[in-house]
């Protein structure tokens, strides 16, 4: 079945049932009851949804295998295959002076994305936390990923750090190392925001 819509002076425009569904489905296209503009492959750039999470509190682990920021992931679901996902990560953190540098990477659900390539035994990650100073330093790893995941299931973007220098040393997210209860000692945030992106 189709219904035309017949312009005041010339053209038309045809809105067409397909030609089945599956099980043969009743399907129901509801119209928002706000004035607007219909969505169309025109709309490519335009940002459906943005979903965004900020760590306040801390994190702090001595594994030497890849961990879990706990929370610090965003889960999102994609309303079209097509959709890109744009993901913004900023982490604060730190690691004992000249003895612990924790790199920091990237995935999707169980999947590496947005990092460097495994080399040997280099560890892929897109920044590292540390300090050259003293206890009291801190630095920020960063980056900004648009991310195909080809899937209109909610996926989860998530933060991972290790320490990958052999000791047993505390790696530290949102704060420094010493943590220093004094004007010289801070706390701080790390975020991660997933947008998606029309195809």
């Amino acid at each position: 079945m189709t219904v035309k819509l017949v312009g005041s002076t010339s053209g038309s425009v045809s809105l067409q049932a397909p030609a089945s569904t599956s099980g043969g489905a009743h399907r129901v296209l509801t119209l928002p009851d706000v004035n607007g503009t219909v969505a169309t492959t025109a709309t490519a750039g335009k940002i459906l949804q943005v979903v965004s999470t900020t760590k306040t509190d801390t994190f702090t682990t001595t594994s030497n295998t890849f961990t879990d920021v706990t929370g610090l992931s965003v889960d999102i679901t994609p309303s079209s295959t097509s959709s890109k996902i744009l993901v913004t990560v900023n982490v604060t953190g730190s690691g004992r002076a000249n003895q612990s540098r924790a790199p920091v990477r990237l995935l999707r659900d169980s999947t590496l994305i947005g990092n460097a390539t495994d080399v040997g035994s280099r560890n892929a990650a897109f920044g590292v936390l540390y300090s050259i100073s003293d206890d009291n330093g801190i630095s920020t790893a960063n980056i900004q990923f648009l991310d195909s995941p080809n899937t209109t299931n909610s996926v989860t973007y998530k933060v991972q750090i290790a320490n990958k220098n052999g000791n047993s040393n505390t790696i530290v997210v949102n704060r420094s190392y010493n943590d220093s209860n004094a004007s010289t000692g801070h706390r701080y945030s790390s975020s991660i925001t997933a947008e998606e992106v029309a195809a």
